[in-house]
């Protein structure tokens, strides 16, 4: 047995609530409706409280987003490889850069200076090493600031 209590709404909402219930000719009561309501919205806003949790995937220091695809060109034509929840993906299996590399070309290479990256959004193909320096350069400059804020003061000369 479901116990009952009176909630108090605007008139506007009441409004909506006969209406929808007119409408729809349901054999359902109004407080099943409006308890229906509140659950579904509450079970909104708890999906929108909760951390997003997307697969990720990291090629060392370089964040390769969901849509990033991968190029490798040789004489016999362009490959591509993309990634797609959280792993790259080429002709339908889950690689590594470093596979994706032996598997197009039929050698190991280093896939950083063979690789060209497309992020999502973007048009150019980037150079997988310069996004590798790039990526090592601003950990650089972060750990940098942070140890510098983190630094004790220097101490004054004595006069």
């Amino acid at each position: 047995m479901n116990t009952r209590v009176t909630l108090e709404v605007s008139l506007p909402t009441l409004h909506a609530l006969l209406d929808y219930h007119a409408e729809q000719a349901t054999s359902l009561t109004l407080a099943d409706l409006a308890d229906m309501a509140i659950r579904e919205w509450l079970q909104r806003q708890r999906a929108a409280d909760r951390p997003l949790d997307p697969k990720r995937l990291f090629w060392k220091t370089v964040f390769l987003p969901d849509g990033t695809r991968l190029r490798i060109c040789s004489r016999a034509g362009p490959y591509y490889a993309e990634v797609v929840c959280g792993e790259l993906v080429y002709e339908g299996h889950a690689v590594s850069p470093n596979q994706f590399v032996t598997a197009s070309l039929g050698n190991v290479g280093n896939a950083w200076k063979v690789i060209y990256v497309q992020l999502p959004g973007d048009s150019d193909w980037t150079p997988a090493l310069r996004l590798r320096h790039a990526a090592m350069a601003h950990a650089f400059r972060t750990a940098k600031r942070k140890a510098e804020r983190t630094a004790p003061p220097a101490d004054p000369a004595p006069v």
